[in-house]
């Protein structure tokens, strides 16, 4: 005996429960872009943070800046473990030539951008 009204349970297909309990696990794409920003601009400060404690900001540009070179999703069997590619490069220096790349790689089952690799590049 409960208050109001009770409704029963639909029975859904077992395919199509699959493929709802799979698309609820999933990002959606634009919430990997929005944390891979949320991570390129937190490396940025924390980079232009280290120069500027080691050297001043006189060697910092007015306005340091990132460059998406590379952006690359991955569908299928290829992202069960990572479904993102992402290659990036940051320029803070003022008078010197030099930025630095960085590539990460989404990991699809813990949900976050990881960063395997960078070096520093003269252009």
């Amino acid at each position: 005996m409960g208050i109001g009204k009770s409704y029963p349970i639909p029975h859904i297909p077992y395919p199509f429960l699959f493929l709802i309990i799979f698309l609820s696990c999933a990002d959606p794409p634009f919430r990997v872009h929005e944390r891979l920003e949320d991570i390129l601009q937190q490396d940025l400060e924390s980079m232009v943070a280290q120069i500027i404690k080691g050297s001043g900001k006189e060697n910092i540009l007015d306005t340091p800046y990132f460059v998406i070179k590379d952006l690359k999703e991955f569908r299928g069997d290829t992202a069960e473990i990572y479904s993102a590619y992402a290659e990036v490069d940051f320029y803070y220096f003022k008078d010197i030539k030099l930025a630095e790349k960085r590539k990460f790689r989404y990991d699809a089952r813990r949900h976050y951008w990881d960063r395997y690799f960078k070096e520093m590049f003269h252009y």
